[in-house]
Parts: C-alpha cells; structure tokens; sequence
C-alpha cells in the first residue's frame, strides 16, 4: 500500500505546484489576441485554459489525469460521463478539452501553445510536436523553472554559433557559454539565446518533420 502511494506520488506530484500567482496568468494573456487558437499542454484543472477562452480565444486543452478534468467539468454542470480518452469536448465556445496524454496525443493545428509545466520531462518532444502542428510561439515555465517566458518556435542557432552568455536549447537545457571576458558585457548578460544542438541534447528520437 505504501509503494503504491509513493508511486502515485511520484507520478502525478507536478499538480502540486499548481495554481500559480495571478500574475503568472495576466503576463501570458496580456499577449495573447481574441480569436487566437491556442493549446493547453496539462492543462490540470483548466485555470489557465479558462481565462483563455474568456480572453477570446479557442483553446484547445488537454490533460491526462480524468480527475482534475472531472472537478472542472462538474462546475460547468456536465457530468464527467462525458468524457471520452482522446475524443474532443467542447465545453464552451471557445474551449474544447481533451483527455489524453499529450506525449502521444496528435497536436492540432494552432498558433500558440502553453505549457505551465515547472518539472516537464518531455520538453523536447513538446518542442518538435508544436513545430510539427505549425505553432509558432509557446509561453512556459519549464526550461528556468521559475519565470515564464515567450519562446519563438522558429529556426533557432546552433549552439556552436553562438557568441558568450546565456542560452537556451530547444532540448530544455539552459545555461552559460563561457568566452573571453572582454567579450561579456552587460548586454551580453542581459541576452539570451535561442538555440538547437547544445551539450546537454544528446540524442532525443527522430525530428518531426516541420509543417510546411
């Protein structure tokens, strides 16, 4: 009974990281444009999933643990009956939820994507799903762990390429490339480098062909 806990635990303890700060939730909308089709990647108990579509958005949302999914679908007055493994519910206008898991689950075609995630060990896999799927930008938290931050999803430099400073790796990795000190200033402090192919990578499966 105790390896079972533990194991439970151990498999489903990023939940208890969330809610985050309201202003966690503001800086993401703040960018964000009415009408904009946007995907929730564990998408927990729809916090952010929720201020999205009420924002405007069409949020797509997709979260493997039914019971989180179960709580929100009761405050909306539908019986958690509903759902279905892998098959779309539309709840309101602009939100459709899916239960699945995201690792396997075929992204659909969006903009934007969100992955409030500070402990995600399936970033890279995210990564060339998103890009696969077209997404241009992804809000997360879980390359530093703390802040969230904007990251373009366009071609990114090779780590070779780039110049002294902070950098971070389309693999999850983040960190700093030493150089001469001449070359750190603090406008190279200051800057942070998006970037494919560093230390860190190491081999991740086969590159997901990118849309178009």
């Amino acid at each position: 009974m105790v390896d079972s806990i533990a194991g439970r635990l151990i498999r489903d303890w990023e939940p208890l990281w969330a809610p985050y700060e309201e202003e966690v939730y503001g800086w993401i909308l703040a960018r964000l444009r009415p009408g904009e089709r946007v995907l929730d990647i564990g998408a927990g108990d729809l916090r952010m999933s929720l201020r999205m579509a009420e924002w405007g958005c069409q949020v797509v949302a997709v979260e493997r643990q039914w019971a989180l999914l179960a709580t929100s679908l009761r405050a909306f007055g539908i019986s958690p009956e509903a759902l279905q493994w892998e098959r779309p519910l539309q709840v309101s206008g602009g939100l459709t939820i899916v239960w699945a898991d995201a690792r396997t689950w075929p992204f659909p075609p969006v903009e934007t994507a969100v992955l409030l995630m500070r402990h995600c060990a399936s970033f890279p896999l995210y990564i060339r799903k998103l890009r696969a799927a077209g997404c241009r930008r992804l809000f997360t938290n879980a390359r530093w762990r703390m802040g969230v931050e904007e990251v373009d999803l366009g071609p990114a430099l090779s780590f070779e390429r780039v110049p002294p400073g902070w950098y971070a790796c389309r693999c999850g990795a983040v960190g700093f490339r030493e150089g001469p000190p001449e070359q750190i200033d603090a406008a190279a402090l200051e800057r942070i480098w998006e970037v494919e192919e560093c230390p860190a990578c190491g081999f991740t499966g086969p590159k997901v062909p990118l849309a178009g």
